[in-house]
């Protein structure tokens, strides 16, 4: 289009100037066959005239040559000593007037006498002529100058009128050719922009796998992508496997090493207590961190915020039936995260249990739908908080800012690691509530 639509008005330009040209030169057939009959017919004075008297055998048979002002003249001229041009004869038509013409016709005859010249003027009525003019040496070697003019106005609408069609026959050809393209291309790429749609709903796990009837040019790449989503999954199904069983090789030796240490009093077994269950803690975090990235490569799973949050919710009001929380959830219908139900299940539960343990009395829980497939999950509620220089600590595993509050120091953290996993973010700020507020981005739809 970029290449079409410029050369369709230059096509139109084209045209208007050759249209222009073979009006033009219809009006210059009559103007020489005029300057022929003026020169076949203009004679010198004879012997009872004075010298170099002109007159003509003679003139012009076209009638509008004879009418006043009919936009038809001409004109036999002499140059003055000064450059100006004097009329010898002329037509009745110009009705005394005379015919002006520019500077540059008397230089271009003094190079070129021979030569004729067409040029422009203004006619005894205002009008713009058309001129002819021809330089004529008598036998004297007196030099005069035939001129033939008419008037183009009705020439000029001519050309404009033709103008303004070319150029919007070329603007609707324009609007055509770009509306044809783009169907063209449109209905050319129908099978792109319908895999592409099925890529993306495969992606928000509406379903499953790329279907469909597609050309044989788009066939293959179909039946790629279907076989990339079965790879995905295998290495997801590969990496869950090799994470429980690295799971089930570490947990069984430390759930022996605990054992064996709570059966014994000595100090040695304290310590190995300790720090057995110090590993166990590191275990469970990193392995849970591990299952986290496997789960967040996976293709098409999508959770429902709502059915997981509200649920956490009721658990936890019976787990702190103390405090008398109130929820205050606001979440909007339909909204969909796109990972695993037990990733966010993970997320949510450390998030509300660590508000519940904190608040007073209140904790609201409030997710909005932003662009680019993100939606925001914020946690507040109405405890103590955090000061600014306190929220890196908070985030750190195993941190614990308060030992008399019961707890691991992994929540946060592993909500971080988990968040991170499916290219999210946490954040820690403060709450309207007044305590502490997480603010979590995580891939969604509605």
């Amino acid at each position: 289009m970029l290449w079409t639509v410029p050369i369709l008005f230059i096509t139109a330009l084209l045209l208007t100037w050759f249209y222009r040209s073979s009006t033009y030169r219809l009006f210059d057939d009559p103007l020489e066959n005029a300057i022929t009959d003026l020169i076949a017919a203009v004679e010198t004075g004879e012997a009872s005239l004075p010298a170099n008297t002109l007159f003509l055998t003679r003139e012009p048979i076209d009638p509008r040559y004879q009418r006043a002002l009919s936009g038809r003249y001409w004109m036999i001229g002499k140059y003055l000593s000064d450059g100006q041009l004097v009329p010898s004869r002329a037509s009745r038509s110009l009705s005394g007037e005379t015919i002006s013409l520019a500077p540059s016709i008397k230089k271009a005859i003094d190079a070129q006498s021979q030569s004729e010249f067409r040029t422009t003027a203004i006619g005894p009525d205002d009008e713009p002529l058309r001129v002819l003019a021809r330089p004529v040496i008598l036998p004297s070697g007196e030099l005069l100058v035939m001129i033939a003019a008419a008037d183009i106005r009705e020439a000029q609408r001519d050309v404009r009128r033709f103008a303004f069609l070319a150029t919007g026959l070329m603007f609707l050809l324009s609007a055509a050719v770009a509306f044809a393209v783009f169907w063209q291309v449109r209905l050319g790429l129908r099978p792109i922009f319908d895999l592409r749609q099925r890529v993306v709903d495969v992606r928000e796990g509406r379903i499953e796998r790329v279907d469909g009837i597609y050309p044989s040019e788009i066939a293959p790449l179909a039946n790629e992508l279907n076989s990339l989503i079965d790879h995905n999954k295998d290495v997801v199904d590969r990496a869950r496997t090799h994470v429980s069983n690295l799971a089930h090789g570490l947990k069984t030796p430390l759930a022996v090493l605990i054992n064996e240490a709570e059966t014994s009093r000595s100090g040695l077994s304290e310590i190995v207590m300790r720090q057995a269950n110090s590993m166990k803690r590191q275990v469970d975090h990193h392995l849970q961190r591990a299952r986290a990235a496997a789960r967040g490569q996976a293709i098409g799973v999508v959770t429902s915020v709502e059915e997981t949050v509200f649920p956490l919710a009721r658990t936890l009001e019976k787990i702190y039936r103390d405090k008398d929380i109130a929820f205050d959830i606001d979440i909007p219908d339909g909204l969909l995260f796109r990972g695993e139900k037990r990733d966010f299940e993970e997320i949510t539960g450390n998030l509300l249990d660590n508000a519940c343990k904190w608040t007073q009395s209140q904790v609201r829980v409030w997710a909005k739908l932003i662009d680019e497939g993100q939606f925001t999950l914020e946690v507040g509620d109405d405890g103590p908080g955090l000061e600014e220089d306190q929220y890196s600590e908070a985030l750190k595993r195993g941190a614990r800012l308060d030992e008399a509050t019961p707890g691991t120091g992994f929540g946060l953290p592993i909500v971080e690691d988990l968040a991170k996993a499916y290219k999210g973010d946490l954040k820690l700020g403060r709450s309207e509530l007044g305590g502490l507020s997480v603010v979590l981005t995580l891939p969604g739809r509605v």
